[in-house]
């Protein structure tokens, strides 16, 4: 059974997000948490203690209101369903709810490009923050199965933790994975440990390895998924240059799995 943790400003995309939550995961033997957070603006004064007030209440509302709207989509009447909202900053409030509530796989929506600086940005934050697997899940991205994971690789020791979620997920739907490392100069070479590690965490899961020459990571990362079709691009939070990167306005318009293709990031 996992618990999975749906942010939510009620917008179309996080209800695209929930969507395609429910088809990953299915409404059955999981647990749904519809997550709303809200801050003062001018925390201290009496007026705004009054207001604070108001916008808990409204925010309550609001979310009993989207829960119904995820109870209406495919699979959601059939779900285990709960709503918290809770006071602070997304990221923050985020990271409290993964420790307290046992979740497994937070999954998030983003608008793409015109919403990088609202929502996007906790998209961005979180998933290099938060302590479980984040799924970002673009506004026009549909769930269609999941048969081709493309992973990036920057030879170095992968966490087994942070594998293990992976290879789980690609066992249940039928999955394999694309190994794929961007090389930024012309002697940079895999080594052979760490492939043979990589065959020990994959253990069964078919995988080819690919290798591009590019000193942009995330526009390199973007073609190679777009141009061989992939579901799902993973990568570790560690690889804080390539989500600054992908997440960076200037660099998004030019990304078309901003648009399409989910991207799960994983701790290690």
């Amino acid at each position: 059974m996992a618990h999975i943790l749906l942010p939510t400003d009620f917008g179309h995309h996080a209800l695209n997000a929930c969507a395609y939550a429910l088809d990953l995961y299915g409404s059955e033997g999981h647990v749904y948490t519809l997550v709303h957070t809200y801050v003062d603006p001018l925390p201290g004064y009496a007026e705004v203690v009054e207001m604070s007030s108001a916008y808990y209440t409204t925010s309550v509302e609001d979310l009993a209101h989207f829960a119904e709207r995820f109870r209406g989509l495919p699979g959601g009447a059939n779900a285990q369903v709960f709503t918290v909202v809770e006071y602070g900053p997304m990221t923050a409030a985020l990271q409290v709810l993964c420790e307290r509530k046992q979740v497994d796989v937070i999954v998030m929506g983003t608008q793409g490009v015109s919403g990088l600086h609202l929502f996007g940005s906790n998209a961005a934050a979180m998933a290099k923050a938060s302590p479980v697997p984040v799924l970002i899940v673009p506004k026009d991205a549909q769930y269609t199965g999941l048969r081709h994971i493309l992973l990036a690789d920057d030879l170095r020791s992968a966490e087994p933790t942070a594998m293990a979620f992976l290879v789980e997920l690609a066992r249940r739907t039928g999955a394999q994975f694309t190994l794929a490392h961007v090389a930024r100069t012309d002697d940079e070479r895999p080594d052979p440990w760490s492939l043979a590690e990589m065959d020990d965490l994959l253990g069964e899961v078919p995988y080819t390895y690919t290798e591009v020459r590019d000193d942009d990571v995330a526009q390199a990362l973007s073609t190679l998924a777009e141009r061989q079709q992939m579901d799902l691009v993973a990568v570790l939070h560690r690889h804080t240059g390539f989500l600054d990167g992908l997440f960076h306005a200037s660099v998004a318009k030019q990304l078309a799995m901003h648009s399409r293709i989910p991207l799960l990031v994983l701790e290690g």
